[in-house]
């Protein structure tokens, strides 16, 4: 039997299995193999400036039968980069002809979010799990959100900008983006988009998280696991107050803006140690760069015990080394 008469579903998983030299190959022996190699020559799309392969926009914009193959896209342009208006309209069609994406990367100028508008007129994207962009939250990404019904993990206005407005957050419905468990960016975005979704993992940044924003946190459907995130606050108090609201964290990293011009004392340590033991389920702890230790104390359910004193370091020198 020969290959055109095995079964397309078969011909697609011999095909994965060919380096991209014999997919190249393939794809140009017939129509009929030729969309099997397509599928999976364009599956996975990485461009960048550095890797000289920019004109793939171009392709997935012109050719809408190649970019339904695609299921991740990624796209990194730095500020040295000299592209024209031209181009992002290109990668605007080229978004709007990637109908099976499961991830979209989106590194670009943060100032053309509008490449999301064509992708808007398209009734959804209902495969979409993963969003990374460097846009603020506009109007045009809350649009596109719309159009994201699967999505589970998303990063926006990482690097918020003045023109990023919360009241965009009112036309946000709360039926949009349902089953999000994860989020990267602002304080003040993750306030518009954790409460009534099912969040459990946050990263923060471009901003301090107040003791306000936990509140709001804590209105996610789901127990927050992860949080990273910046704080103008004192350790202890922010940490009595995650407490309060976000009992069930797993892991937990903070980043304290206030100076610490020399090392804490031992109470401190002791008065950290004691929070921490009353997180039921934290089993890491960070705190400005520094890791802190901790052992289980038994296997009976027993609090874990955390590190309540500095460090300390003992070196050792080998006898035999002569200085």
């Amino acid at each position: 039997m020969s290959l055109h008469g095995l079964p397309v579903e078969l011909l697609h998983i011999i095909a994965q299995d060919l380096d991209i030299h014999a997919l190249a190959a393939l794809a140009q022996t017939c129509s009929i193999l030729c969309d099997v190699a397509q599928g999976s020559l364009y599956r996975h799309i990485c461009v960048s400036a550095w890797s000289r392969n920019l004109c793939v926009v171009a392709l997935l914009a012109n050719k809408p039968s190649i970019a339904r193959h695609v299921r991740s896209f990624y796209i990194a342009i730095d500020s040295l980069s000299a592209v024209f208006p031209s181009y992002y309209r290109l990668l605007s069609r080229a978004i709007l002809n990637m109908s099976e994406l499961t991830s979209l990367n989106l590194l670009v100028d943060s100032g053309v979010s509008w490449v999301l508008k064509d992708a808007c007129t398209r009734t959804s994207y209902p495969h979409l799990a993963h969003f990374t962009c460097s846009f603020p939250f506009d109007e045009n990404v809350v649009q596109f959100l719309t159009k994201t019904p699967s999505l589970l993990e998303l990063e926006v206005d990482s690097i918020p900008s003045t023109f990023a407005c919360e009241s965009l957050g009112a036309s946000l419905s709360p039926a949009t983006i349902p089953r999000l468990e994860q989020f990267i960016g602002s304080p003040r975005t993750a306030r518009l988009l954790v409460p009534g979704r099912p969040v459990k993992s946050l990263h923060l940044n471009g901003g301090a998280l107040t003791d306000e924003d936990i509140t709001v946190l804590a209105q996610s459907t789901a127990p927050i696991l992860v949080l990273g995130a910046v704080t103008n606050s004192s350790p202890l108090p922010f940490l009595e107050q995650l407490h309060r609201y976000l009992p069930h964290l797993a892991y937990l990293r903070i980043m304290t803006t206030q100076t610490i011009l020399q090392p804490p004392a031992a109470e401190f340590y002791e008065q950290v140690a004691d929070v921490l033991a009353s997180f039921p389920e934290l089993s890491a702890f960070e705190l400005s760069g520094v890791h802190w230790g901790s052992q289980q104390k038994r296997d009976d359910g027993s609090k874990r015990v955390w590190q309540s004193s500095p460090l300390s370091v003992q070196i050792q020198l080998d006898d035999e080394i002569i200085i």
